[in-house]
């Protein structure tokens, strides 16, 4: 992978799944409609992470910047992607 920018976001990628794969509850209620998103969202962001290691095709800036802002919302959230679909 020459580009820098596809590594940039592979990445992002791989550590925004990882992050959300290894969140823990500790005592956190389930919701239903929340873990489906939360599924939903990793496979995405696994697809993509796979889709770059394995095609690595032109990456621009704006794809390297949604691939970690992604990263940053997640990490911000500490992994729990009910405080991130949550409006206050």
């Amino acid at each position: 992978m020459h580009n820098p920018l596809a590594m940039i976001a592979l990445i992002a990628y791989s550590v925004a799944a990882l992050r959300i794969l290894f969140y823990r509850r500790d005592g956190a209620r389930h919701r239903n409609h929340v873990s489906w998103f939360a599924w939903v969202m990793l496979v995405t962001l696994g697809g993509s992470a796979i889709e770059l290691a394995l095609h690595a095709k032109a990456v621009g800036y704006f794809e390297a910047a949604r691939a970690v802002l992604f990263t940053v919302l997640i990490f911000g959230a500490r992994g729990n992607v009910a405080r991130l679909l949550r409006s206050e």
